[in-house]
């Protein structure tokens, strides 16, 4: 029995990251990469060297710096003096297993002494705060001997001698920042949802933050990044600075950070290790910072993304966020915390704009704010595959008249805010403009029918074991089985899949009945194209090609399809889902025009000849429009969009 990575961790009793590490190190050897999955037996013998010396000896590895993956951010990659020096830290680092928050906190004393913040006494102990002297101001000793009393004699040794004489800080915005990042394992990052934040990106959050601004939060601040830049452009007193985060090693570094930008200034940095989401601002009786909620004035930051992990605060935080997505529960609290009229500018996966499970922070944010800007970043952090967006609000009630900038590759255009407030699940539907929103309400203004209630849905098969139940190439008691890369408009192309049909040894499947049906449509799960083919063969598919089986009344299965492959329905995908997954709850959105007797025959001769053809008659697509009653114009602009 294959298990995830979750439940490998559940079993063992630590966490997943720690489980994804032991796979990396070959502590645990995986039967599957994509997705991550482990034999039982595997997991089992693992737990069973709990105690042992070989298992403690592992735990220790785990917890420094358990993988082999490390960073270094691209905006530097011309600084080869930069790159080096950091590369030789982090490959000291991991072939003497250091702890990361030892070698960070040595980094930061060799960053103050190179700023004139103290002097080491030179032969003396690393860990020892009586090595120091001349401090230049007691606010630094002070963050310095609380982080120092975190650690104790078991982290000196020869090991982090050298490691404090070899990091010399170097020039840059915040060097500190940059070796933790480098020296945390790409897991760890994944993990946590963090990425490093170009600098670039946080100059441009700023700049769309209008002066006068005397606060400035991030609530998830890293090393300080956003802190940093917004003191200086800003002019910010130190104590009018607010960060949190919940990375201890990180707290320290922008407590740091933030007293050598105010080199001349003895105070207590405003940085906290708490949990933002749970503890910041709570409104209870003795939560400290109850006095933030509602007099920032600007707030920018880019939050963590996915779901939130801390299960013993998850009931504590949520508000009117109901769907456990961290940077909507970030966007939430920093709404709270904003003044009346205060900016907040926050970098975000597309996602937020039309995907279902956002639809409660979209609510949120167009009942307490106006949605300034828009901007479409694309794909601008090393290693992840997400397009990303920059959200620049106002903390004011838009009125009816007000308009959204939506910036994308050097243009701007407007659209009324009212609109995604009359959008179904609130979508942000950016990229319909004037005339895109015109053809689309020339579309749906016909008479017409969709598929809700009107169809039958079935996922194709999860085997839980490709490797083990597919063949390349079809024997005695096996049959084709269609992936979604075999699907094309109308038809099947060549099966490359084999299986036999036991409903028993997957993961998951459909009743058999939808795999025999005597006609179904497949359609690609996997695409931003739609492309579906019809089949009264009955085929198996797995789950990257899905099955429907439509039942609109007065409509055969055939015109359905041409429907669904048609450039018109391409359009409406295009500009109201916008998704690389064609879903059931988009399909059913889509209108299905009621046709004359002569116009469905004409339709269904056609995609009879694209069937057996495996090729699609001109002739097709003009029958489609004229069931829409679309002009030269609209389907001039339909044909353009979808590159017909």
């Amino acid at each position: 029995m294959n298990v995830s990575v979750d439940y490998a961790a559940q079993m063992i009793g630590v966490s997943s990251a720690t489980v994804r590490n032991w796979a990396k190190t070959g502590q645990i050897c995986p039967v599957s990469t994509r997705p991550l999955l482990f034999l039982q037996e595997s997991v089992l013998n693992l737990k069973n060297q709990i105690g042992s010396a070989s298992f403690e000896r592992l735990k220790t590895r785990a917890n420094k710096l358990g993988s082999t993956n490390h960073f270094l951010p691209e905006e530097y990659a011309e600084n080869i003096n930069l790159i080096t020096h950091i590369a030789n830290i982090v490959s000291y680092v991991k072939e003497e297993s250091l702890e990361i928050g030892a070698v960070m906190l040595l980094a930061a004393l060799r960053f103050l002494e190179a700023n004139g913040e103290v002097n080491k006494t030179k032969n003396s102990p690393p860990f020892k705060l009586e090595s120091y002297t001349s401090w230049a101001r007691d606010s630094v000793k002070s963050v310095i001997a609380e982080w120092m009393s975190a650690f104790d004699n078991t982290v000196d040794g020869t090991g982090y001698n050298h490691i404090y004489e070899l990091i010399t800080p170097q020039e840059g915005d915040d060097f500190l920042g940059l070796l933790y990042q480098s020296v945390f394992s790409e897991g760890n990052k994944s993990e946590q949802g963090s990425y490093y934040t170009p600098s670039q990106l946080v100059e441009e959050s700023l700049s769309h933050i209008v002066y006068p601004i005397k606060t400035f939060m991030d609530p998830c601040c890293g090393t300080g990044k956003y802190l940093l830049l917004a003191a200086k452009k800003f002019n910010l007193t130190p104590e009018n600075v607010f960060g949190f985060d919940c990375d201890s090693i990180a707290v320290n570094i922008t407590k740091i950070n933030l007293l050598i930008a105010y080199k001349d200034k003895e105070f207590k940095p405003n940085i906290m290790c708490i949990d933002s989401l749970s503890e910041l601002a709570t409104g209870e009786m003795f939560c400290d910072t109850n006095e933030l909620l509602g007099q920032i004035d600007a707030i920018a930051t880019n939050p963590p993304w996915g779901a939130y992990k801390n299960l013993k605060n998850k009931n504590a935080c949520y508000g009117k966020v109901k769907s456990g997505e961290s940077f909507s529960m970030f966007l939430e609290k920093s709404i709270q915390l904003l003044r009346k009229g205060g900016r907040l500018s926050f970098i975000l996966p597309e996602s937020l704009l039309k995907v279902k499970v956002h639809s409660d922070i979209r609510e949120i944010i167009l009942n307490e704010t106006k949605i300034s800007t828009i901007t479409m970043l694309g794909r601008r952090f090393t290693g992840v595959f997400s397009p990303v967006i920059r959200l620049d609000l106002i903390k004011e009630t838009a009125l009816d008249n007000w308009f959204v900038s939506v910036e994308r590759n050097g243009k701007s255009e407007h659209i009324e805010q009212e609109r995604f407030n009359k959008n179904d699940q609130f979508t942000f539907d950016i990229a319909v403009g004037s005339d895109e929103e015109r053809v689309l309400k020339s579309i749906y203004s016909n008479r017409h029918i969709t598929l809700t209630k009107n169809a039958e849905w079935a996922l194709g098969i999860v085997t839980g074991d490709n490797k083990n139940h597919l063949i390349d190439k079809q024997i005695e008691g096996t049959e084709a089985v269609f992936r979604g890369s075999d699907v094309c408009q109308y038809y099947l192309g060549e099966p490359k899949s084999f299986i036999k049909f036991t409903p028993t040894v997957f993961q998951q499947v459909a009743p058999e009945r939808f795999f025999r049906a005597s006609e179904k449509l497949i359609y690609k799960f996997i695409s931003n194209k739609l492309a579906f083919a019809y089949d009264d063969k009955q085929c198996l598919t797995l789950n990257s090609a899905n099955i429907v089986i439509p039942t609109i009344p007065g409509m055969s299965i055939k015109v359905v399809l041409a429907f669904l492959n048609s450039s018109v329905f391409q359009y409406i995908f295009e500009k109201k889902f916008s998704t690389h997954k064609v879903l059931r709850g988009d399909l059913e959105k889509l209108p299905f025009p009621y046709v004359e007797m002569d116009l469905h025959q004409q339709i269904e001769n056609h995609v009879d000849s694209a069937i057996i053809n495996q090729k699609i008659p001109d002739e097709l697509e003009p029958l489609i429009f004229s069931a829409f009653n679309l002009d030269l114009e609209d389907t001039s602009i339909i044909k353009q969009t979808v590159g017909v």
